[in-house]
């Protein structure tokens, strides 16, 4: 009985060690990551740029209305 004790908890630790083994990246991940981050940058470039635009047409008129 203690032998059938010890071999369903050696299952068990087993499977909960490899269960929770972390894997590392593969090169579709690093690539999704970095494809993320680019896209990232872009969005927050282009909303820099489109908030610059806005300020300068609402400034352009102002002026025009002088």
């Amino acid at each position: 009985m203690k032998a059938l004790i010890a071999m369903f908890s050696a299952i068990a630790l087993a499977t909960v060690i490899g269960c929770s083994k972390q894997e590392e990246e593969g090169p579709a991940e690093q690539a999704g990551k970095q494809i993320d981050e680019s896209i990232e940058k872009a969005s927050d470039y282009t909303s820099e740029k489109v908030e610059e635009m806005g300020e300068a047409i609402e400034q352009a008129g102002e002026e025009m209305q002088k």
